[in-house]
Order: C-alpha cells, then sequence, then structure tokens
C-alpha cells in the first residue's frame, strides 16, 4: 500500500472562489447533527458567488489541495479567529483539518495573538476540541429562518515566557 499524496497549501486566489463555494455546500450538505433543512440554509451562505469570494478575500485564507484537487480551506479573520474552515467530504478524516489547524495557529501566533477562537458548527466541535479549543458558549443563529446551534470556542495561545 502506498501513501497518499501528502497536501499541500497556499494562499487562496480570486480564481478558486468557485470551487471553493460548491466545496463549502458539500461539505455544509454532509455536515452530521443538523436535518436537511438547516443544511441547506447554511448552504446558501456561498450561493452568491461574488459575496463569498468577497468573504475569502478577507484576513488569511488557505487552501489545500491534493494531488491537484482541492481538499478544503480554512480562513483566520481577524488573526485570532477561525471564521471558516471545511473539508471536502472527499478528504475527511485523513488528517487535513489538524494540518490546517496547526497552519493556522501558527499564523496567529506569528500575529502576536494570545488566544485563538472560533464559532463550531455541531459537527465539527469535536475536531476543534481534538485541536485545545474549549467551548465558552452555546448559541444559536438563524439562517434564511432556520435556527442553527454553534457553539463559541476558545484555544489560549499564550506560552509561558523565559523571565528575564
Amino acid at each position: 500500500m502506498t501513501d497518499p499524496i501528502p497536501f499541500s497549501f497556499r494562499l487562496y486566489r480570486p480564481a478558486d472562489a468557485a470551487v471553493l463555494a460548491a466545496l463549502f455546500r458539500d461539505a455544509a450538505l454532509a455536515a452530521a447533527g443538523y436535518d436537511p433543512a438547516a443544511r441547506e440554509a447554511w448552504a446558501s451562505a456561498a450561493d452568491d458567488l461574488a459575496a463569498f469570494g468577497a468573504r475569502l478575500s478577507r484576513g488569511v485564507t488557505l487552501v489545500a489541495l491534493r494531488g491537484g484537487a482541492y481538499a478544503g480551506f480554512g480562513q483566520l479573520h481577524p488573526a485570532d479567529h477561525i471564521e471558516m474552515l471545511y473539508v471536502a467530504p472527499a478528504f475527511m478524516r485523513q488528517g487535513l483539518a489538524a494540518e490546517m489547524f496547526a497552519r493556522l495557529e501558527a499564523r496567529a501566533r506569528a500575529a502576536g495573538s494570545r488566544a485563538l477562537t472560533a464559532d463550531v458548527s455541531v459537527s465539527a466541535r469535536r475536531a476543534f476540541e481534538r485541536a485545545g479549543f474549549a467551548v465558552e458558549a452555546e448559541e444559536s443563529v438563524t439562517r434564511n429562518g432556520v435556527s442553527l446551534r454553534r457553539f463559541r470556542m476558545m484555544k489560549p495561545l499564550a506560552a509561558a515566557r523565559p523571565q528575564v
């Protein structure tokens, strides 16, 4: 058995918008823990391609590829908040989310952030907890008239600094 091709990462380009909108939609429609109406309401955030592309252009958006295929993406906006992190269903459970967390965290640390926050879906909660995040609050947001449950999560980044 051969090892799979490793993921490669690069910064978002405007030409990625349509493919990432489709990836976002597929990931939202596959999300566990939500009924079909909630998944469709969540996925509809990518229906306006211009608005979705503008959203991807904010902050730092990393795109993950494997063998030329779009595997996922993650965004820091601002530097201390994971605004989006999505993995294409075909690439789930292959370690991509963990790699994306590490890369986004490194960027947040380099920017001087002392904590990393995220608003996390029911389906992504365990992945964020494995990455060291803890739930601060449970909340509900409304998309297209449908209530979606999510969690406000946080991970401290401040490491002990040597005493001078």
